[in-house]
C-alpha cells in the first residue's frame, strides 16, 4: 500500500513540475517580441478580462481639418482572471480608429448618432488598469485604450494566444457544485 502512495505521489509531483516548466521566465523573453509586449501589459493590469464582443460603434470626433472614429467595442464580460469586474458585466472598449468598417448600419441613440458593425462575438483578453476603468450605472464599465497591438488579444490570433500561454495559465471553467434539480439522472431512468 506504502508503494502505491509513493507512485501516486510522485506522479503528480512529476505531473505538476512538467505543467510548471511551460511558463517562461523573464530572462528567456526576447526583446520587440510578443511575449515582451504582453508581459508589460500584463505587469501594469490589475484587471485581466476575458470578454465576447459583439459589436463596434463609430462615432465621429473632429479633428483638426478632418475626423477620427471613435470605435466602442460592446463586450460582456466571460471571466474576470484578475481584477473586480462582475462576470456577465458590459464593457465598452474605446481606441481611436482612422478608417470606417466594411459594413455597418446608420443608428441613433439618444443624441448620438453613429455606425454599428457586428463583431460575432469575438473572445479577446483585455488588460486594464483598474484606476482608468469608469464604472456605470448597471453593470456597466467604460474604458480607453491607448495601445494598438495585442491589447485587446483576439483568441482568433494563434501567434498572440502562443505568446500568452507562455506567460500565463489559465484554467478552464467548470461546475463547482450543482443541485439536485440539475444533477445529470443515471441512464436507467431515461425514457429510451
Amino acid at each position: 500500500m506504502k508503494s502505491f502512495f509513493l507512485f501516486v505521489f510522485t506522479f503528480f509531483f512529476l505531473c505538476s513540475a512538467a505543467v510548471r516548466a511551460d511558463l517562461i521566465q523573464q530572462s528567456e523573453i526576447e526583446p520587440e517580441s510578443r511575449e515582451a509586449v504582453l508581459a508589460s501589459y500584463s505587469k501594469k493590469a490589475d484587471t485581466v478580462l476575458l470578454v465576447c464582443a459583439y459589436e463596434a460603434r463609430y462615432t465621429p470626433i473632429p479633428r483638426g481639418g478632418g475626423l477620427v472614429w471613435d470605435r466602442a467595442c460592446q463586450c460582456r464580460v466571460v471571466k474576470s482572471l484578475r481584477g473586480k469586474v462582475p462576470m456577465g458585466s458590459l464593457l465598452n472598449l474605446h481606441r481611436k480608429a482612422e478608417s470606417l468598417p466594411d459594413a455597418g448600419t446608420v443608428r441613433t441613440e439618444g443624441s448620438v448618432r453613429f455606425i454599428a458593425s457586428p463583431v460575432q462575438g469575438a473572445l479577446w483578453y483585455v488588460f486594464l488598469d483598474s484606476s482608468k476603468l469608469a464604472k456605470q450605472q448597471n453593470n456597466q464599465y467604460e474604458y480607453f485604450l491607448d495601445t494598438m497591438w495585442l491589447n485587446p488579444l483576439a483568441w482568433s490570433n494563434e501567434e498572440g494566444m502562443m505568446a500568452f500561454r507562455k506567460l500565463m495559465r489559465v484554467e478552464e471553467g467548470c461546475l463547482v457544485e450543482e443541485s439536485d434539480a440539475v444533477r445529470m439522472r443515471k441512464k436507467q431512468n431515461y425514457i429510451e
